[in-house]
């Protein structure tokens, strides 16, 4: 009997640590706004599958990770492109 629960949580956890790699993935790579984006929705799509299977503390994090990164590319999206705003801005002197 011990076997099976320890099985199960196994499984359990599988979920919220993936959706807690996901999130961290997404976060590092910010500024590759596909990689980011993706990742993210990985990450609370795993999030809310860890929460409803039982591992809640890694499933919240994960979650929070993912929307966190969402909001955070998104305004930096808007940031970059909206306001026309460059990152790599070359001096009118240097050309």
């Amino acid at each position: 009997m011990e076997q099976e629960v320890q099985k199960n949580s196994n499984s359990i956890s599988g979920w919220g640590i993936a959706s807690l790699v996901f999130g961290i993935v997404s976060i590092v790579f910010l500024f590759f706004i596909i990689i980011s984006v993706l990742s993210a929705i990985l990450s609370i799509v795993f999030g809310i599958i860890a929460m409803k299977k039982g591992d809640r503390s890694l499933g919240k994090t994960g979650l929070i990770l993912g929307m966190t990164s969402v909001i955070v590319t998104f305004l930096l999206f808007l940031f970059l492109q909206v306001l026309d705003v460059s990152i790599f801005f070359i001096p009118s002197w240097y050309r």
